[in-house]
């Protein structure tokens, strides 16, 4: 089992096939990165009821966002060779979506939370997560960094070796 350091999310206009990022936000104990996304010109799908659940309109996006490319440029220059922990696999779908807009190709890997730990410990730590009527990128990344942190200071203390989750170590 491989404990993640780095940990992303991804808000979207809806969750739908034609649907797009509209912000990502990446964590680590040495760095925050977080960037509203401005839509591409042929990003036009949208939902109220994802926008009630991020709490960000368009018109936001439109004026505080960054293009799909300077936010790709910039996620590759900061996490190049790294891999990103991610709380959803549908984070795979929104990355892919950013780099074709962007025309270009991540630098880093993004993988799921079990890829990293297993089944098992993922389903201990999804429950350690907040609920929360309110979703943003950044906050919804360092809830995840913080639940894994606490799983693994946990599952130290208790004299399990965090590399074979379930059995102890000797």
């Amino acid at each position: 089992m491989e404990q993640p350091s780095c940990f992303i999310d991804f808000e979207a206009s809806a969750i739908a096939p034609d649907s797009y990022p509209i912000e990502v936000a990446v964590v680590s104990s040495k760095t925050s990165f977080s960037s509203l996304i401005t839509p591409a010109r042929y990003w036009t799908h949208w939902s109220f009821d994802a926008q009630d659940m991020h709490g960000l309109c368009q018109d936001q996006l439109r004026q505080r966002g960054d293009a799909p490319v300077a936010v790709a440029r910039h996620m590759n220059q900061l996490f190049s060779g790294q891999a990103l922990c991610s709380d959803s696999p549908q984070d795979v779908f929104w990355l892919d979506v950013l780099y074709e807009a962007a025309e270009l190709v991540p630098t880093f890997e993004l993988k799921p939370l079990e890829v990293f730990v297993g089944r098992e410990a993922a389903s201990e730590i999804y429950r350690r997560l907040p609920t929360t009527r309110h979703h943003r990128a950044l906050n919804d990344a360092t809830a995840l960094m913080n639940a894994c942190r606490a799983f693994f200071k946990l599952e130290l203390s208790k004299g399990w070796n965090p590399l074979s989750f379930g059995s102890r170590s000797v």
